[in-house]
């Protein structure tokens, strides 16, 4: 028959991995938001792993609580966790240029402004799921804008 010390000592051992599990939950800054595409569920999303990794492709992901999909939209700059900003890869407006997490500067593949429920970035390209396709785990990528559904955006 198992003690009753035993059984508490495993408690506080799964103590820290509910309070990890939980901090994810919460927004990483009070001021954070979710971005979803269009009228769909799913979202902008970083793949997380404990701490942010430079260069990791963004990708649209089923709306959840997690902290790899609350953003912070301010100074032209959109902030998410682990405090790196989404950026463009290559840093140069060419259509289906990917969009990926990188370290915030003040280069302009950094900008983006929200215009009309668009998110646009350098050369006035808009932010989209590659292809148009909303799939879960969809690369977002920048292109010439064309007011298709799947390049609006809305913050919630």
């Amino acid at each position: 028959m198992p003690s009753r010390l035993g059984a508490r000592s495993s408690l506080v051992s799964l103590l820290p991995c509910a309070l990890m599990t939980l901090a994810a939950y919460a927004p990483y800054a009070a001021n954070a938001l979710q971005i979803s595409s269009g009228t769909s569920s799913q979202c902008i999303n970083v793949p997380w792993h404990g701490s942010p990794v430079e260069g990791t492709p963004v990708r649209l992901k089923a709306c959840d609580p997690w902290q790899n999909q609350q953003w912070v939209v301010s100074g032209g700059h959109i902030t998410g966790v682990g405090g790196l900003c989404l950026g463009v890869q290559g840093g140069q407006p060419h259509d289906g240029a990917a969009v990926i997490y990188v370290s915030c500067g003040r280069t302009p593949s950094q900008n983006w402004r929200l215009v009309e429920g668009q998110i646009i970035g350098i050369g006035d390209k808009c932010l989209a799921p590659r292809g148009g396709n909303l799939a879960d785990g969809t690369p977002l990528i920048i292109t010439t804008c064309n007011n298709a559904l799947t390049q609006t955006w809305a913050a919630h």
